[in-house]
């Protein structure tokens, strides 16, 4: 009847905001309730609408930008046990990585000490003036009182071949050291694929991303208006599990390494859809600090011949092993500047 679809249509405006209310979004959470028209038609739009517009008179502004925490995780270790018996980088992966469970453990214990997911966007914005020079503001972040904000970072989001390829056939076997081998696509979500002990090939929540994602589908108040994490990949080993080096055409084939650019295409975008930052990690997952512009330079060029027309631009650069640069006015700067970097974390 058209009782039972006006009330359908109600009741889909009201799921809708407050999906973008949990977010913290109020403001576009009201525009969707407003599109309804009158709602003195709609009590419970109306009185939702209320409850909105006195919450948002108690949010609290967080000033500076600057004191926002970054934590930041390589790759997260699924079988800690089968990865502190690797015995290349067993004492490597004891010191450096954390493990599926521990992550699960520090997501709960941010969110219960009124922590909130981030990102660039939250708060930094960015515009041309009539010069056409791009200006960046930081955009002021509005929480409930108890809550604060805190970015997270991934990288070596390439799951590398020395972790989970025992055989050098470019394929995650049994042989690994208890990492996701790549990520995929899978009835709308997007999973890890995992071969474990026994050779068995798995899909599941085996490193951030579906963790993650889990996390916040249960705690919608975790995220800040769609903010999601920041993932950063190198290149000189594929992106995201997929083996996208010129060098595979002739150890595998053309159609194989085809195969592996439509793979990292596909959740390249499906990524950027679900709101997370993909950033370089480097090309060579090298110390730019150690490093003259020249070498910057050719590193970066590397990264635009081989991943730029896989992942598409990035804007956002994470420095690999725990260095940076210390004058962002001097030649390296420039090279990263002009290869289209904005954003910039320090990473370690």
């Amino acid at each position: 009847s058209a009782a039972a679809q006006a009330e359908q249509e109600n009741q889909r405006i009201l799921a809708q905001a407050e999906e973008l209310a949990a977010g913290y979004n109020y403001e576009d959470a009201i525009m969707m309730l407003d599109s309804m028209g009158d709602l003195t038609q709609h009590q419970d739009l109306q009185a939702k609408r209320a409850e909105y517009i006195n919450t948002m008179s108690t949010l609290i502004e967080y000033k500076d930008p600057s004191m926002i925490p970054n934590l930041s995780f390589h790759v997260l270790i699924h079988d800690l046990a089968k990865a502190k018996t690797s015995e290349q980088y067993g004492g490597s992966y004891n010191k450096n990585f954390v493990s599926t469970s521990e992550f699960t453990k520090i997501l709960e214990h941010l969110y219960n000490n009124g922590y909130v997911l981030v990102d660039f966007d939250s708060f930094v914005g960015s515009k041309t003036d009539i010069n056409g020079n791009e200006q960046f503001e930081a955009v002021p972040i509005y929480l409930p009182a108890d809550k604060k904000p805190v970015m997270i970072t991934e990288t070596l989001v390439n799951y590398e071949t020395f972790s989970i390829d025992s055989d050098g056939d470019l394929e995650a076997d049994k042989g690994g050291d208890g990492f996701a081998s790549k990520l995929v696509g899978k009835d709308g979500k997007i999973v890890n694929e995992y071969v474990d002990a026994e050779g068995n090939t798995l899909y599941g929540a085996y490193d951030l991303v579906p963790i993650l994602e889990a996390f916040i589908e249960a705690h919608p108040d975790f995220c800040y208006r769609g903010a999601r994490a920041t993932l950063a990949v190198s290149g000189e080993d594929g992106v995201f599990g997929y083996r996208t080096m010129h060098s595979v055409k002739e150890k595998k084939s053309e159609e194989y390494y085809n195969q592996q650019v439509e793979g990292a295409k596909a959740i390249a975008q499906a990524l950027r859809d679900r709101g997370y930052t993909i950033a370089c990690y480097t090309y060579k997952n090298d110390a730019y600090a150690n490093w003259s512009s020249a070498q910057i330079q050719a590193d970066l060029q590397s990264w635009t011949n081989q991943i730029t027309s896989i992942i598409g631009n990035v804007d956002t650069f994470v420095f690999a092993k725990t260095s940076n640069i210390t004058d962002y006015n001097g030649n390296s700067f420039q090279v990263m500047y002009q290869s289209g970097f904005r954003y910039f974390i320090s990473n370690g």
